[in-house]
């Protein structure tokens, strides 16, 4: 698979023009990740008059919130891999018109089965979304200069909890839970129109390329390239059986299984357990991602200049970002141990906040693994066994609040066992993420033509 230089060749120094293309394609991905997250943020948001209307209970709102990963991985990992022969712009243009025509059953829905059927939808077009965005996202970038745009681009959904949540609360008390839905659904149409315009694959991407053509790769000047002459390609055991893929792994995991209890419980344990109104709940949704941007630009910044200087992707993505999930899960721990509102919040903030930095630290290192032409392929199936965990954590969490004495131990129990399992995989995130030892090297036997 050829190299991409149509735009710049990777060791040119570059230009205005192509850095403001670089950060307008960079600009128009963090908009698809504040688009998503308002999608998954509404059923959070309308659980509540969505749930007295239809007759749901604690557990079955919970397999609601679980319907969105049911293809969510399969997609994720299968239209990544064919991402690899056909452009990821045309992938996401179509990912974008899907969340837009996915909201139409949730707003005519009468039962319960018509949002399982928007929600199964929606989210199999949201699987692939993540691991092209930073496919495309990182082929504008060298590896060295990667961790601010993945930060920004992960800062997209704390600006639509903290700017926009509030908004989408607002449009829901005054014209209610499907009106939710139609605006979700306007953004995600409005997103894909400017998609459309804006999209390109960059020079430090992959060319996608037919079966049958034979392809030359081009000289690259980064390491982070494949070599020259035929493509090389690392067997995908070796890709996948690493110990940096499997530590990537579980810190991805265990957070994402914090995030979908964020997106579909915390509206709700801020009325139910803590008191606020339904309004106030919407409003305090991005409280936790407040300081979840600061983290995240400091973080992704930090690691660049880290990298920049010389500092092995070890010790600045390895070390760093298992400390950060670490610290993150011991503070989320401490939750049950507060019964009081303002520093339940402030927990959540720094616990949940601090967590989301593993982004910046676990997608990069995971794409130092391979290749460019196997780039779409490996994020899909990092993506994609790792949201697995959001079919399970809601579940479990409706599971816990039915048997709870009450809302607040119910909520509190959950937050400690998620707590848990960060601290627990930041650990092993720290002790097996090594990608200088597990990377691509096109001088090993095992490497084999693509």
């Amino acid at each position: 698979m050829a190299v991409n230089e149509s735009l710049a060749p990777p060791d040119a120094a570059p230009s205005s023009r192509y850095k403001l293309h670089a950060w307008g394609v960079t600009a128009a991905l963090v908009l698809s990740a504040v688009v998503v997250f308002l999608d998954k943020a509404l059923l959070g948001l309308v659980a509540k008059p969505m749930s007295a209307e239809l007759g749901m209970s604690a557990a079955g709102f919970g397999t609601l919130g679980s319907a969105s990963y049911v293809l969510f991985g399969v997609t994720c990992i299968a239209v990544s891999f064919a991402a690899q022969r056909v452009s990821p712009r045309w992938v996401l243009l179509a990912c974008g018109l899907l969340w837009a025509v996915g909201q139409v059953p949730a707003v005519i829905a009468a039962t319960g089965g018509m949002l399982y059927a928007s929600r199964i939808l929606v989210g199999a077009a949201e699987g692939p979304a993540n691991p092209l965005s930073m496919t495309v996202l990182y082929s504008w970038f060298p590896n060295e200069r990667r961790g601010l745009p993945q930060a920004l681009y992960t800062a997209g959904a704390s600006v639509a909890k903290i700017a926009l949540a509030p908004v989408l609360t607002l449009i829901i008390i005054g014209f209610g839970w499907r009106a939710g839905f139609v605006t979700v659904g306007a953004l995600a149409l409005g997103w894909s129109l400017l998609w459309l315009a804006v999209g390109r694959q960059g020079p430090y991407g992959a060319a996608p390329v037919r079966r049958d053509q034979a392809q030359v790769q081009s000289a690259p000047a980064r390491r982070d390239q494949a070599p020259s002459g035929p493509a090389a390609r690392v067997p995908w055991r070796r890709a996948l059986l690493n110990r940096t893929f499997i530590g990537c792994f579980i810190a991805y995991f265990a957070q994402n299984a914090l995030a979908a209890i964020i997106f579909t419980w915390l509206p709700s344990y801020f009325e139910n357990a803590l008191g606020f109104s339904a309004q106030a709940s919407g409003s305090l949704f991005g409280l936790p991602s407040a300081l979840g941007i600061v983290a995240l630009v400091t973080t992704g910044a930090a690691t660049d200049r880290l990298l920049r200087a010389g500092v092995t992707s070890r010790r600045a993505r390895g070390l760093l970002g298992g400390a950060c999930l670490t610290v993150s899960g011991l503070l989320l721990t401490c939750l049950p141990l507060i019964d009081t509102p303002l520093p339940a919040i402030v927990l959540l903030m720094l616990g949940y906040g601090i967590s989301v930095t593993v982004n910046t630290f676990a997608n990069p290192a995971v794409a130092e693994l391979v290749p460019p032409a196997q780039r779409a392929g490996i994020l899909g199936v990092f993506s994609g066994l790792s949201v697995t965990a959001g079919i399970a954590s809601p579940v479990i969490t409706g599971w816990l609040l039915d048997r709870a004495d009450t809302p607040a131990a119910g909520y509190t129990t959950a937050f400690l066992l998620s707590g848990t399992v960060l601290a627990v995989a930041g650990v092993l995130f720290a002790l097996l993420v090594h990608p200088e030892r597990d990377r691509h090297d096109p001088t090993r036997s095992d490497h084999v033509p693509a």
